[in-house]
């Protein structure tokens, strides 16, 4: 067990228990400064580049053949890419898959599982969820021919800052039919619970999905097990895929 001390002295010891701290080798770091930005672009790694200069070298001598030719085989990518991040999300191979971006991803998923009927139109979102994805509900509401005024709920913080678990679980009303979470607030850090949010959303039948572009990278996921039914996320922050990298979505097979 690791104990932690408030000072500079706890911190190297941390550094030098760290288990991780090889990987540090593996990244091409800024000279004299601590990088601390990772949640808007992490850094390029060493292995990354090695696999960019090599598709550029297939693409250079494949030309078109490459999608089937190259290794691997750039028509797979995706799938391939999303088999690889499965692990990370607690997810089956075929659950995962590298596409398009966060917003675009969003869309998709909100598409495929917001179906409003009779009373059940309404969409649980929160106040401090990151603006696009806000946006990209209210469009989905309106795709439906519905008022977002009326039919997407934000949970209120109580500080401006976090938010309570209990708070959105009372939100979870029977008029809800979708409830979309994102699993860190992007200002304070906050991790939400997903696993109990997961389950009292099952409990009540809605489905539920998560923006895990702050989570994915940092900590342990296990959606399958948990029951989240579906997510998204982005690849060039805590994945360091680089600007303009693709992002990622989950869907339940369940």
């Amino acid at each position: 067990m690791i104990l932690f001390k408030n000072s500079k002295e706890g911190a190297h010891v941390l550094d030098k228990e760290d288990p991780l701290s090889c990987f540090r080798q593996r990244f091409y770091l800024l000279a004299g400064k601590i990088y601390m930005d990772g949640n808007s672009l992490g850094l390029l790694s060493r292995d990354a580049e090695e696999v960019l200069l090599r598709s550029i070298d297939q693409w250079k001598s494949l030309g078109i053949n490459g999608w089937l030719d190259a290794e691997p085989p750039w028509f797979d990518y995706a799938e391939e890419l999303g088999r690889r991040q499965a692990p990370l999300v607690g997810a089956m191979p075929e659950e995962v898959v590298a596409t398009s971006s966060t917003t675009v991803n969003l869309h998709t998923l909100v598409g495929t599982f917001y179906h409003p009927r009779g009373k059940k139109t309404k969409i649980l979102a929160d106040e401090l969820n990151f603006p696009s994805d806000i946006y990209a509900l209210e469009s989905q509401i309106k795709l439906k021919g519905l008022n977002p005024r009326e039919n997407l709920v934000l949970v209120k913080s109580r500080d401006d800052r976090f938010l309570e678990e209990e708070d959105i679980v009372e939100a979870m009303k029977d008029e809800v039919v979708l409830v979309l979470l994102p699993s860190v607030l992007y200002r304070s850090g906050q991790l939400l619970d997903m696993e109990y949010l997961a389950r009292k959303a099952g409990e009540r039948g809605i489905p539920l999905g998560f923006d895990c572009s702050h989570s994915v990278g940092t900590v342990p996921h296990y959606f399958d097990r948990w029951g989240v039914d579906f997510s998204f996320w982005c690849n060039y922050k805590y994945m360091n895929s680089g600007p303009g990298g693709v992002a990622s979505l989950y869907i339940n097979k369940t």
